[in-house]
Parts: structure tokens; sequence; C-alpha cells
């Protein structure tokens, strides 16, 4: 019988119960208000109308009768936790409790049990009424399985971050304290991650996220975990597998602090309740963690702005990490004699001194230099702008050579620049995407100038196969296109002319330049494609037409406008625009903005220019076109000029419409050939 009972405490766990059951009480209360009481006042299952039913989702696996109980999950542990372990956090309550002839795994094991069952009973009981909801004519909007699903996230929740809090309320013997380290122990791994993704971002030439820890961190993150899984159950698809591993490995860990707890608790001293901290060896830790991580948290924020300035940024952070080291030293010691510590501060600014120094200084171990050879890239993919579900690799050979040349022309000396250094030409981004043979990836952003761009992606639109990889219209996902939609007037093609009309724009996608493509010069319109998507994820939705494809033409694009014109859809388009027109030379533009531009003083002292609105009346020599004829040649020879962008090189005169209500002047096409017929309009 004793050795049954050592290890539990009947009287304990009673006691225990009998105490904070009123915050059970509360905690039910709070869960019914989240769940059963809106849908029992505020639903009624034969009239109610929302899209639940048509994308066969739960009720209660949705928006506020999921996310809010979540929500309140987060903070339950750690008021439990600073009401079950009082007793080595107040010492008159310590004393009184240790007194008793009760082992400390006993005392440790039966107040665990006792907290567990006053978090877990509300949400069981809250999951029992939405039981009986389902059954009693609920049953269309969400069913039995749904609510052990809620019931169950709900119970993960509390079980996983208890854990957490249990194990940070005997690290410290003080409440206050508890909470603070309770908050760190959650956030710790995020604030380093976030921190020395920013460092790298503004030191580190080619960083970009997706080669940061954040992600692997955040994921092992239990709050962010459980969030993750309520967002799986949310989602129309629910198709994508649970990751039962990934939850045998999340249990392991809470339940392995729960025992890290009760060794803490076994080999702590009575005499530190109240103190910060449990163990002395925990106090320089407290001391250099914390200010470190202000340090470091304050660097992370403010480090974009070292390019207009070091002076702030560099006394921001030594203002905090001072603050934080003095103010931890105060409260370590119970003492304002803490001048004496002064080296221990001067040490630590320099060791953070240095670990800056290595992110703004050095390559980072040759990660600013480093390319793969095309040998060890099973694949590779690079455009100016990556999508995170990256699929436009392409494995062939000619291509993984050319990136990783033009690879080691961006990462050549004369190329790498320092935040203090940054180009401001480098307006574009460059994403080069490697896909390991060794089973990793390696991604790199570079910002780049346009004439880097074109240069390095009018020979990559050479290739049939980098398009059809890359560009959204030939990707696998998109299935039957059932909509056409032309941005500039408000009608659709009909249901015949689709196939015709998008096989003339793959053509045309397919047979263009990059420089050809792009739409700074030229006049272009959008066209909107609506299709099914045909994806593994996406395959047994009901209805799948709000996906979309927005696809630029110019007149570049001969097939996709002659077929336009040819079925009339040209005219349309010119019929609709019934603004009036102005013709500007770059010499009219340019006097405007030399004679319309201020400097102000920005908010770090710099130099900020401000440049009026450009408004009709204010563009010296402007002249108004109203005459419809006049206009619509000028639409005319606009939608059937083709214009090669060339970077760098000077327009010779803008097109520019005006706005009929407050006349403010909008380009819709730029030129870089005279053209007499078009500037007699504005002699």
């Amino acid at each position: 019988m004793t050795l049954k009972t050592s290890f539990f405490n009947r009287g304990i766990y009673k006691s225990a119960i009998r105490r904070y059951i009123w915050g059970a009480v509360l905690y039910a209360i709070l869960l019914f208000m989240c769940t059963s009481m809106p849908i029992l006042f505020s639903i009624d299952p034969e009239t109610y109308t929302m899209g639940v039913r048509d994308y066969e989702r739960q009720l209660i696996l949705t928006d506020i009768y999921l996310y809010l109980p979540l929500v309140i999950s987060i903070f339950v542990p750690t008021v439990m936790a600073l009401l079950a372990y009082r007793f080595v956090h107040a010492k008159k309550t310590s004393v009184f409790l240790h007194s008793l002839p009760v082992s400390r795994s006993a005392n440790y094991i039966s107040t665990l049990l006792a907290s567990l069952t006053l978090m877990a009973v509300p949400v069981i009981l809250n999951g029992a009424i939405l039981s009986v909801l389902s059954a009693c004519g609920y049953g269309e909007l969400f069913d039995f399985t749904s609510c052990l699903i809620w019931t169950g996230l709900n119970l993960l929740s509390v079980f996983l971050l208890f854990s957490v809090s249990s194990f940070s309320a005997f690290l410290t013997g003080s409440s206050f304290a508890l909470v603070g380290i309770n908050l760190l122990l959650h956030l710790i791994g995020l604030i380093f991650a976030a921190s020395f993704s920013a460092l790298a971002d503004s030191f580190l030439y080619g960083y970009f996220e997706a080669n940061s820890l954040i992600n692997v961190i955040t994921e092992w993150n239990f709050a962010v975990y459980i969030f993750n899984l309520a967002n799986r159950f949310d989602s129309i698809l629910q198709t994508f597998p649970f990751d039962w591993l990934k939850l045998c490995i999340m249990l392991i860990i809470a339940l392995a602090l729960y025992t890290f707890a009760l060794l803490l608790y076994r080999k702590r001293r009575l005499e530190t309740a109240e103190d910060v901290a449990a163990y002395k060896v925990l106090n320089p830790i407290f001391k250099y963690l914390l200010t470190f991580l202000s340090a470091l948290g304050t660097f992370g924020i403010c480090c974009h702005e070292l390019s207009d300035g070091v002076l702030y940024p560099v006394f921001l952070v030594l203002t905090v990490s001072a603050v934080s080291y003095f103010a931890l030293e105060m409260i370590l010691k119970k003492s304002f004699k803490i001048w004496r510590s002064y080296k221990g501060y001067l040490a630590f600014v320099l060791l953070f001194t240095a670990l800056v120094s290595v992110f703004a200084f050095t390559d980072f171990f040759g990660y600013e230099t480093r390319v793969p050879t095309p040998e060890n890239a099973e694949a590779v993919s690079i455009s100016q702008n990556r999508r995170y579900d990256v699929s436009g690799y392409v494995a062939n050979d000619e291509i993984k050579e050319y990136v990783t040349e033009v690879h080691k022309e961006l990462t050549s000396k004369e190329n790498i620049y320092t935040i203090f250094t940054y180009p401001s030409e480098r307006t574009e981004s460059l994403y080069i995407d490697y896909k390991l043979k060794n089973g990793r990836t390696l991604v790199r952003r570079y910002p780049v100038t346009n004439k880097m761009l074109c240069e390095v992606m009018d020979p990559l639109y050479k290739s049939e196969e980098y398009k059809v990889n890359n560009l959204e219209l030939f990707t696998e996902k998109i299935g039957e296109i059932h909509t056409v939609d032309l941005s500039h007037i408000d009608e659709n093609l009909k249901t015949e002319e689709i196939p015709e009309f998008v096989e003339c724009l793959k053509r045309d996608l397919l047979a263009l330049d990059y420089t050809e493509t792009r739409n700074h010069s030229a006049w272009d319109f959008g066209i909107w494609l609506y299709y099914s998507v045909t994806d593994e994820l996406s395959k047994d939705m009901p209805d799948r037409s709000f996906s979309q494809c927005l696809q630029y033409i110019n007149p570049s694009f001969k097939n996709t406008m002659s077929w336009l014109s040819g079925h009339g859809y040209i005219k349309k388009i010119l019929d609709s625009q019934p603004n009036d027109l102005t013709v500007i030379t770059d010499e009219q533009w340019q006097k405007f903005e030399e004679h319309n531009t201020t400097y102000e003083v920005g908010e770090h002292g710099e130099k900020v220019a401000v440049t009026e609105l450009r408004l009709f009346e204010n563009i010296p020599d402007a002249v108004r076109i109203s005459n419809s004829d006049t206009k619509r040649r000028i639409w005319e020879y606009i939608s059937s000029t083709p214009v090669r962008y060339v970077p760098d090189k000077e327009y010779s005169y803008y097109v520019c419409v005006i706005n009929p209500f407050d006349n403010h002047v909008n380009i819709i096409a730029a030129f870089y050939e005279d053209a007499d017929w078009l500037l007699q309009f504005i002699s």
C-alpha cells in the first residue's frame, strides 16, 4: 500500500481541487460562451445559409468556435501554475506544506494531476454539450467527430502549455518571475530566429528568409503547433496527412518537461521561495540571457536603419541592454548597489560586438560566395518573383550551367555590397533556387538593377522549357479555363472562344523575350483567366472557380492582339476610353520634376524629395486632347505599336490620360522614338 501511494496523495489532490474549483467553473463558462451559447442563440439550423455546408466544413472547427477557446487555453495554464505552485513561491505556504508528512514527489504529482483535472473537465464538459447539440438538430452543421476534434485540440493545448508553465514554476521562487520565464521559454526560439534573420537580411549579401531556422523553430513551438493543427482542421480540404510522429514527439517533450520540473523541485531549497532564481547557477544565466535577448531584439528591429547612420541604432542598443543588465542585477541581488558589476556589462558589450561583426564584416563562413556546381544541382529555378510553392525547377543541363554562371557573376567582388554601400538603383529582385542532389535546397535573393535583370532573363526566355516550368499559364495546376475577363471592359469572352484565345496567348508567351513582355513602356492591359485547379489538394473541392491567373499583354503579343482585333474586342476596348489625353515630351517631364520638387528633412535627418501631384495645369505647355477622333487615333497607335523595354534608356515622350475629377495625369504609354504625327497634337 505504501508503494502505491508514495507518488500520490489523495488529500493533496482533493485540497487542490477544492481550493481552485472556482477557476475551473470560470473556464467552463468562458468556453460555453465561446461555443455553445453563440450556436444556441444565434444560429437556426433550418435557415443557416453560410458557406459551411457548401464547403463541407464543420462549424465548430471554424472561426471563434475553435480559435477563441485555443487563445484562452494559452493563458489558462499560466494562471493555473500561479495558483497551484504557490507552495514554492510564498514562504508561509511553503513552510506549512513542507511540514506535512508528504514526500515532494507525491506533493508534485498530486498537485499536477489536480491541475490537469481542473483544466480538462471544463473542456470535456463543453465537448459533451457540443456533442448533444450535434445530435439534437445541429447535425448538419457539425458532427460528433468534429466535437471530438474540438475537445482533443483544447486538451492537447492545455497539456502541452502547462508543461512549460510547470517547468518555469520550479526555476524561480517568484510568481512574477514565473510569468516572465514562462513567456520567455515560449518565445526564446522565435526571438533568436527572428533577430538573427533580421541581422542576416541586413548584412548577408544574398540572404533570403527561406534559409532561416525560423520556420523550423516555429514549427516546434507548442502554441504555433496547436494553431497549425487548428488551421488544418479548419481547412476546406483537410486532405494533407496528420503527422502522428510529430504529435508523439510533442507529447514526449511535454512529459520530459513535467519530469524535469519534478527533478528541480526535489533539489530546490525551501529558502529560495520569493527569490527570482531558485538556484544560484541561474543568476548569471538569467542576467546575461535576458540582456542578450534585449540587445539582439533591439538591434534586429533597428538594424535596417544603419544605412542612415550608425549612431542611433548603436545608442539604442546600448541603452536598452544597459537598462536590462543593471535592472536584472538589481532584481537578482535585491539591492541598489549594483554599479560595481559594470565589468560584466563591458564584457557583454565586447562579445555582442564580436557577434554582430561576424555578420557585418565577414561573408559568414562562405555564405555570401557559395555557388553550387552544376553537377551537384539536381534542378534549378531562377525568377524575378519567387512563389513559396516553387514549381519552376528545371533539370536542363544548359540552364543549370547558365544559372550557376549567373550566380558566380552576382557573387563576384564588384557586385557584393554591404548595408553601408547599398546601391539604390537595385530596385528589382532575382531569386535563385537549387534543389541539390544531397536532398537539400539552397535559396538566394539578390537585389539587381533593371539592366541586370533583363540581361539575365532575356536568354532564359529563349528556352521553351524554362517558360513552360515558370510561367503560371503553363503550370500543371491549371485545368479547364472557364472564364476570361478583359479588365478594360465589362465583358467576358464567349465560352467557345476561350480555347482559341488561350492558344494565341500561349504562342505569344513562348515566342517573346523578357523585355518584350515587360510592361514598362507601351500600353498594356490585364486579362483575368479563371480556371479549375487540378492539383492533388484541390481535386475534391466542390467549387474551384475562385482560382485565377492575371496575365498582362501589350502590343508585342501579336497573335493575341490580332485575335482580339479580329473578334471586335479591341474596338470595344478603345471605345471604353472616354477620358482626355495629353502627350508630354521627356523634356517637359524633366522640367516639371525640376520645378515642382522640394526637399524636406526626414525623421533621421536625411534629405527627402517631395514632388507635387502631376496635375495637368502644373505641366508647362501641356495640351489637352479632347477631340474624340484624335483620341481614337492615338489609342489605335498605342495599341498597335510594340515597344521592347530597354533598361537605362530615356523615353522620348509619354502619353497620359487626364483624370476628369481632379485633372491628375497618369502615364499609360511611353515611347523611345519620336513620332511626328503624335507630337503635332502638342505643337
